[in-house]
C-alpha cells in the first residue's frame, strides 16, 4: 500500500506517539483547506499599495517591511491579519485527526487558532504559548501545548511578519528558540503544511540547524510530487523536478526526511492509518457477574486478572466499564503489571 519510506515513517511516528515523544510542526498549508489564505495572498493588497506585483515577488518578509517603511507603521498589516484570520473556517480532516491523536506538543507559524479549537473540540485542555511570558508558567493538567512561534491573531501587532520582527526575534522571542531546541532534540517532528517555497521556512530551517548542532534526530515532512499537468512545457516540468529533488536532498542536512505523495489526499489517508494503529492499542474490557456458573468465582477472578495483566504486558491500554465482580479484577491485574515493570526499573 505504501512505499518503504512511508512505512518506516509510520512505524517510527507511531512509536513516538506511544512513547509521548511525537510533535507536530504546522505550516500555512495545513490551514488553507479550512479557507484561510496563504502568505502570498495575504500580502497581495500590501504589494498593490507599493505598486508591486505579488505574483513575481518572492521575499514577502521584505515586502511587509517595505510597507511599514513607506506608510510609517504596520497598522494596515495588522488590520489585514485580523480580517483574514477571524473569518469563519471549516474543520478539516487533518486537523481533526491530529487533534484526536495523543500528541502533546504542537508548534506552528500560523496565526489562526485552528489547532487549539480542534483540540478543545476533542475535550482536550490546551496551553497556548503566544508570547515569551507564557513560557515562564505551566498550566496544570493540560493535554497539549501549542507553541505559536510567530504569534497569534489575538495579538496581531506582535505577529512575526516583517524584517524588523525577524531581526529582533532572538531578543523578543528567544525563549521560543530555547524551547524549540529542547523539543527538536528529544521529540520526533512531523512537518505538515509546508510547501518549502514559503519564505518563512528558510528562517525556520536555519534556526533548526543552528539549534540542533550535533544532537540530530530524524524528522519527517510531507511534500507533493511535481506533476507534468501542472506545467505548460516539458522544460518547465523538468526544471521543477530537478529543483524538488535538490530541495529533498537539502532537507536531509536538517535530518528532515521528505515523504512524497502524489495527491494531498494521501496525507489524510496516512494520518488516518496512524490514528487507526494508535487506537488499536486501546482494549475495551467490560463485564459484570454475580453468578459465576461452572467456572466459579475464584477461577473467573483469576482469568479477569490475568487477562488485564497480559493486555498491559503487550503494551496496550485498557478501557474498562468497571462492572460488578469483574471490573475490580481488571484494574487489579493492570496495577500488578505496572508494579512489576516499575520494580524492574
Amino acid at each position: 500500500m505504501y512505499n518503504a519510506k512511508i512505512k518506516e515513517f509510520i512505524r517510527t511516528y507511531v512509536k513516538a506517539i506511544n512513547e509521548s515523544n511525537a510533535a507536530v510542526f504546522a505550516g500555512a498549508g495545513l490551514s488553507q483547506p479550512a479557507g484561510y489564505v496563504n502568505w502570498k495572498e495575504l500580502m497581495r493588497e500590501i504589494a498593490e499599495d507599493l505598486d508591486l506585483n505579488i505574483d513575481i515577488e518572492s521575499d514577502l518578509i521584505a515586502l511587509a517591511q517595505y510597507h511599514v517603511n513607506e506608510f510609517e507603521g504596520r497598522g494596515k498589516i495588522n488590520q489585514i491579519l485580523v480580517e483574514e484570520f477571524t473569518k469563519d473556517a471549516k474543520v478539516t480532516d487533518n486537523h481533526q485527526i491530529l487533534a484526536q491523536l495523543p500528541i502533546k506538543t504542537y508548534w506552528t507559524t500560523n496565526y489562526d487558532k485552528l489547532i487549539e479549537t480542534n483540540l478543545e473540540a476533542n475535550s482536550k485542555k490546551v496551553d497556548a504559548k503566544i508570547v515569551s511570558e507564557n513560557l515562564s508558567h505551566t498550566m496544570p493538567n493540560t493535554d497539549a501545548i501549542v507553541y505559536k512561534m510567530h504569534g497569534d491573531i489575538s495579538l496581531s501587532h506582535e505577529a512575526v511578519l516583517t524584517k524588523d520582527d525577524y531581526e529582533g526575534y532572538d531578543f523578543k522571542r528567544k525563549l521560543f528558540s530555547t524551547a524549540l531546541q529542547g523539543d527538536l532534540v528529544s521529540k520526533t517532528f512531523l512537518f505538515i503544511g509546508f510547501s518549502f517555497d514559503d519564505p518563512n521556512l528558510s528562517y525556520i530551517l536555519s534556526r533548526i540547524r543552528i539549534l540542533l548542532g550535533e544532537n540530530s534526530r530524524n524528522h519527517y515532512c510531507f511534500m507533493k510530487k511535481v506533476e507534468r499537468n501542472d506545467y505548460l512545457t516539458e522544460d518547465e516540468f523538468r526544471y521543477a523536478e530537478i529543483k524538488q529533488e535538490l530541495k529533498i536532498k537539502d532537507l536531509k542536512r536538517y535530518r528532515i526526511n521528505v515523504l512524497l505523495v502524489d495527491q494531498y489526499e494521501e496525507i489524510t489517508e496516512i494520518l488516518q492509518h496512524i490514528e487507526n494503529i494508535v487506537k488499536r492499542r486501546n482494549v475495551f474490557i467490560s463485564g459484570s457477574a454475580t453468578d459465576f456458573g461452572e467456572w466459579g468465582e475464584t477461577r473467573s477472578f483469576e482469568f479477569s486478572t490475568n487477562l488485564s495483566k497480559a493486555v498491559i504486558k503487550n503494551k496496550n491500554n485498557i478501557v474498562s466499564g468497571f462492572g460488578l465482580g469483574i471490573g475490580s479484577c481488571i484494574i487489579a491485574g493492570a496495577l500488578k503489571s505496572f508494579m512489576k515493570v516499575k520494580r524492574r526499573k
